[in-house]
């Protein structure tokens, strides 16, 4: 059996599936942003992600929680969905000491989400406010992208300009010296 993506749609879900991802339809809705979206199988893998790229025309993203070793300072990393992440280079590119991947237990504490649907929209909780955003320059220079609506089922294709908009900050950008695979 093949992967499942819906016909893309306009507006939120029927019902909600967590609290964050309520918060995100809400602020769409409140702001009057335009965004397409569409429910799939948990898009985990990156062949999972090929399978929801061919259903928006539009190349999903990654997005990662990182942490510093006391566990007091966290940076939202929005990167390429296929090209490797290694964190020396990221800490070289913001010159900040080695980070890490953030937890399920901080993941769900910061942006309220699990693993496979860490999103940008999570920066609009409360719980987020101290987080500094950070993505690829390549990343933010293109007109849209697909990103998870905080749950892996679910994904969302936005204009850069209406993410920034609505999470009221522009991302810290760096580049991205990893080679697509």
């Amino acid at each position: 059996m093949g992967f499942y993506t819906s016909e893309i749609m306009k507006g939120a879900p029927a019902r909600f599936k967590t609290e964050t991802q309520r918060l995100i339809y809400q602020a769409l809705e409140n702001a009057g942003i335009e965004y397409t979206r569409i429910e799939s199988d948990p898009g985990i893998s990156m062949d999972d992600c090929l399978n929801i790229d061919k259903a928006f025309g539009i190349d999903t993203v990654k997005t990662i929680l990182l942490t510093n070793r006391q566990k007091n300072k966290f940076w939202l990393y929005v990167t390429h969905a296929r090209k490797p992440f290694i964190t020396k280079e990221f800490g070289a590119s913001l010159q900040i000491p080695r980070v890490s991947f953030a937890d399920e237990e901080l993941m769900m504490k910061i942006l309220g989400t699990a693993h496979g649907a860490a999103t940008a929209f999570g920066l609009l909780r409360e719980e987020a406010k101290d987080v500094t955003f950070v993505m690829d320059r390549d990343v933010a220079a293109r007109e849209s992208i697909v990103i998870t609506d905080g749950d892996p089922c679910g994904f969302i294709a936005i204009r850069n300009e209406n993410l920034f908009q609505l999470l009221g900050k522009k991302p810290i950008l760096i580049e991205n010296p990893a080679e697509c695979e």
